[in-house]
Protein backbone atom coordinates (compact mmCIF):
# COMPACT_ATOMS: atom_id res chain seq x y z
CA UNK A 1 0.00 0.00 0.00
CA UNK A 2 1.66 3.21 -1.14
CA UNK A 3 1.17 6.34 0.86
CA UNK A 4 0.98 9.81 -0.61
CA UNK A 5 3.68 12.26 0.42
CA UNK A 6 2.70 14.42 3.36
CA UNK A 7 1.33 17.75 2.26
CA UNK A 8 2.94 20.95 3.51
CA UNK A 9 0.78 22.83 6.01
CA UNK A 10 -0.63 26.12 4.76
CA UNK A 11 1.31 28.06 7.39
CA UNK A 12 4.66 26.61 6.27
CA UNK A 13 6.76 27.97 3.46
CA UNK A 14 6.87 26.01 0.26
CA UNK A 15 10.37 25.37 -1.03
CA UNK A 16 11.36 27.57 -3.95
CA UNK A 17 10.21 30.97 -5.04
CA UNK A 18 7.56 31.56 -7.69
CA UNK A 19 9.10 31.50 -11.15
CA UNK A 20 8.18 31.41 -14.81
CA UNK A 21 9.40 28.66 -17.09
CA UNK A 22 8.57 29.57 -20.69
CA UNK A 23 9.28 25.97 -21.75
CA UNK A 24 6.28 24.75 -19.78
CA UNK A 25 3.93 26.85 -21.93
CA UNK A 26 4.44 24.36 -24.76
CA UNK A 27 3.39 21.52 -22.46
CA UNK A 28 -0.12 22.88 -21.84
CA UNK A 29 -2.73 20.53 -23.27
CA UNK A 30 -5.50 21.82 -25.54
CA UNK A 31 -8.09 20.25 -23.23
CA UNK A 32 -6.77 22.33 -20.33
CA UNK A 33 -6.93 25.49 -22.42
CA UNK A 34 -10.50 24.56 -23.31
CA UNK A 35 -11.43 24.28 -19.63
CA UNK A 36 -9.96 27.70 -18.96
CA UNK A 37 -11.74 29.20 -21.96
CA UNK A 38 -15.09 27.74 -20.89
CA UNK A 39 -14.62 28.96 -17.30
CA UNK A 40 -13.79 32.46 -18.53
CA UNK A 41 -16.70 32.50 -20.98
CA UNK A 42 -19.18 31.32 -18.36
CA UNK A 43 -17.97 33.92 -15.88
CA UNK A 44 -18.37 36.66 -18.50
CA UNK A 45 -21.86 35.43 -19.42
CA UNK A 46 -22.93 35.39 -15.76
CA UNK A 47 -21.45 38.89 -15.25
CA UNK A 48 -23.38 40.12 -18.31
CA UNK A 49 -26.62 38.56 -17.10
CA UNK A 50 -26.17 40.02 -13.63
CA UNK A 51 -25.50 43.43 -15.22
CA UNK A 52 -28.76 43.23 -17.19
CA UNK A 53 -30.80 42.16 -14.16
CA UNK A 54 -29.18 44.08 -11.28
CA UNK A 55 -27.24 46.87 -13.00
CA UNK A 56 -23.69 47.50 -14.10
CA UNK A 57 -22.26 47.88 -10.60
CA UNK A 58 -23.28 44.37 -9.60
CA UNK A 59 -22.07 42.92 -12.91
CA UNK A 60 -18.81 44.85 -12.78
CA UNK A 61 -17.94 43.27 -9.46
CA UNK A 62 -18.18 39.85 -11.08
CA UNK A 63 -15.82 40.88 -13.87
CA UNK A 64 -13.13 41.32 -11.25
CA UNK A 65 -13.35 37.58 -10.52
CA UNK A 66 -10.37 35.81 -12.06
CA UNK A 67 -12.42 33.78 -14.51
CA UNK A 68 -9.96 30.99 -15.04
CA UNK A 69 -8.74 30.67 -11.47
CA UNK A 70 -11.04 27.85 -10.42
CA UNK A 71 -10.31 25.79 -13.55
CA UNK A 72 -6.59 26.51 -13.34
CA UNK A 73 -6.30 25.55 -9.67
CA UNK A 74 -8.17 22.32 -10.31
CA UNK A 75 -5.85 21.43 -13.17
CA UNK A 76 -2.74 22.34 -11.18
CA UNK A 77 -3.90 20.22 -8.24
CA UNK A 78 -4.66 17.33 -10.60
CA UNK A 79 -1.36 17.52 -12.53
CA UNK A 80 1.01 18.55 -9.74
CA UNK A 81 -0.19 18.66 -6.14
CA UNK A 82 -2.21 20.59 -3.60
CA UNK A 83 0.78 22.63 -2.45
CA UNK A 84 1.34 24.02 -5.96
CA UNK A 85 -2.35 24.85 -6.32
CA UNK A 86 -2.28 26.58 -2.94
CA UNK A 87 0.70 28.69 -3.97
CA UNK A 88 -1.07 29.73 -7.15
CA UNK A 89 -4.15 30.62 -5.10
CA UNK A 90 -1.95 32.67 -2.78
CA UNK A 91 -0.58 34.52 -5.82
CA UNK A 92 -4.11 35.14 -7.09
CA UNK A 93 -5.11 36.65 -3.75
CA UNK A 94 -2.09 38.94 -3.88
CA UNK A 95 -2.88 39.92 -7.44
CA UNK A 96 -6.52 40.58 -6.63
CA UNK A 97 -5.60 42.62 -3.55
CA UNK A 98 -3.16 44.71 -5.55
CA UNK A 99 -5.78 45.24 -8.24
CA UNK A 100 -8.26 46.38 -5.57
CA UNK A 101 -5.65 48.84 -4.32
CA UNK A 102 -5.23 50.13 -7.89
CA UNK A 103 -9.01 50.56 -8.19
CA UNK A 104 -9.29 52.37 -4.85
CA UNK A 105 -6.51 54.84 -5.68
CA UNK A 106 -7.97 55.39 -9.17
CA UNK A 107 -11.47 55.97 -7.75
CA UNK A 108 -10.14 58.49 -5.24
CA UNK A 109 -7.95 60.42 -7.67
CA UNK A 110 -9.54 60.30 -11.14
CA UNK A 111 -12.05 63.05 -10.41
CA UNK A 112 -9.51 65.29 -8.68
CA UNK A 113 -6.29 64.97 -10.71
CA UNK A 114 -5.48 64.70 -14.38
CA UNK A 115 -6.12 61.24 -15.79
CA UNK A 116 -2.47 60.47 -16.46
CA UNK A 117 -1.39 61.43 -12.93
CA UNK A 118 -4.26 59.49 -11.36
CA UNK A 119 -3.43 56.37 -13.39
CA UNK A 120 0.26 56.74 -12.59
CA UNK A 121 -0.52 56.93 -8.86
CA UNK A 122 -2.86 53.93 -9.10
CA UNK A 123 -0.21 51.95 -10.98
CA UNK A 124 2.43 52.79 -8.38
CA UNK A 125 -0.01 51.72 -5.64
CA UNK A 126 -0.64 48.44 -7.47
CA UNK A 127 3.08 47.79 -7.90
CA UNK A 128 3.91 48.60 -4.27
CA UNK A 129 1.00 46.49 -3.02
CA UNK A 130 2.16 43.54 -5.13
CA UNK A 131 5.78 43.96 -4.05
CA UNK A 132 4.93 44.18 -0.35
CA UNK A 133 2.56 41.21 -0.65
CA UNK A 134 5.22 39.17 -2.42
CA UNK A 135 7.79 39.97 0.24
CA UNK A 136 5.38 39.08 3.04
CA UNK A 137 4.19 35.85 1.44
CA UNK A 138 7.40 34.36 0.08
CA UNK A 139 10.41 36.06 1.58
CA UNK A 140 9.59 35.86 5.29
Amino acid sequence: MSSAPEETRITERVPGRPSLDAGQVREVRRRDLGYRFIAGALTSIVAGAVSLVFGVRAGGVLLAFPAILAASLTLIEEQQDSAEAREDARGAVLGGSSLALFAAVAALTLGKLSGSIALLLATVAWFLGALVGYRLAWLR
